[in-house]
């Protein structure tokens, strides 16, 4: 992979690889809050208003609030649809780049091993370029 530039965000640099990629990042503090960032990402949402969402659900289902069931629950309270991706023998994934990029209008999240991805209109948001990352399933807005 080429690297198109790097980003110097405070004290840190973020190797940026796909065109589509934009830094995105609602919290003061870096940490392992994909699950809330992915959908301040895609709703424009404050990470607060996302936080207090996902605790909701987590409580109502007993989950921990970033496993893909209570994320899947919370999305399809705000009109998601979840779209698993099984490709046939000698398919390949598409990445988080690549998918943003065949959906260039409309709001997903998209689910990768290990890490959940907020999208809109194209471009894919996070504190790190993900794009060359394989797609396990999307949750796409309907309504």
């Amino acid at each position: 992979m080429k690297k198109l530039k790097t980003l110097v965000i405070g004290k840190e640099k973020i190797d940026v690889y796909f065109d589509n990629f934009e830094y995105f990042q609602p919290n003061i503090h870096k940490c392992g809050d994909c699950s809330i960032r992915c959908v301040c990402a895609a709703e424009d949402m404050n990470w607060f208003d996302v936080f207090d969402g996902l605790a909701a659900s987590a409580r109502k289902g007993q989950w921990a609030m970033g496993v893909r069931e209570n994320i899947d629950e919370y999305l399809t309270s705000l009109g998601y649809e979840w779209h698993a991706i099984t490709p046939k023998k000698g398919e390949h994934r598409p990445t988080v780049a690549g998918f943003a990029r065949m959906h260039p209008n409309g709001k997903y999240v998209m689910y990768v091993a290990g890490h959940v991805v907020g999208g809109k209109n194209g471009k894919y948001m996070d504190i790190w370029d993900s794009g060359n990352k394989s797609l396990y399933g999307y949750w796409i807005k309907k309504r």
